[in-house]
């Protein structure tokens, strides 16, 4: 008769290996988290600590303060090159017609979906190439799909 504990055999025992793995999972993500919010709190001082510097320079007179909104009003293309800039201002002035603009952009849409199309048309046509045996029909099947497209 053998004398092992039959308690090890169920799944809820706590010395069951699984069970002290788990176990031993849980506390490693605990301390991984427990790092992570110390960084956490250590950036958070760092940060108010440069708060409270740039608040005695202002108090000083050293330095002022550059919390300011100029960039809220400032306007809505102003971190892009000034393309679209010049092009309105071109059509405030007259010189430049909305169709022309338009025309642009529809021009733009659809040659990015022209290109789009044939990327996909070209990976059916590998992928249907590909289901038949011999290499060089693979070939051939896909140079007669480029062919039959242009």
């Amino acid at each position: 008769m053998g004398s092992s504990d039959l308690n090890l055999k169920k799944s809820w025992h706590p010395s069951t290996f699984k069970n002290q793995e788990r176990v031993w999972k849980e506390e490693q993500k605990r301390k991984e988290e427990d790092k992570r919010i110390a960084e956490m709190k250590k950036e958070l001082a760092e940060e108010r600590q440069l708060q409270d510097l740039q608040r005695m320079q202002e108090d000083a007179g050293t330095k002022k303060r550059s919390n300011k909104l100029d960039w809220m009003y400032a306007s809505p293309n102003a971190n892009l090159n000034g393309s679209a800039e010049n092009n309105m201002e071109e059509f405030l002035l007259g010189k430049k017609n909305v169709d022309e603009l338009l025309r642009a952009k529809q021009r733009q849409e659809i040659v990015s979906w022209h290109t789009y199309t044939h990327r996909k048309n070209t990976l059916l046509s590998i992928a249907t190439a590909s289901r038949h045996r011999g290499r060089g029909k693979q070939i051939y099947l896909v140079q007669l799909q480029c062919q039959q497209r242009t």
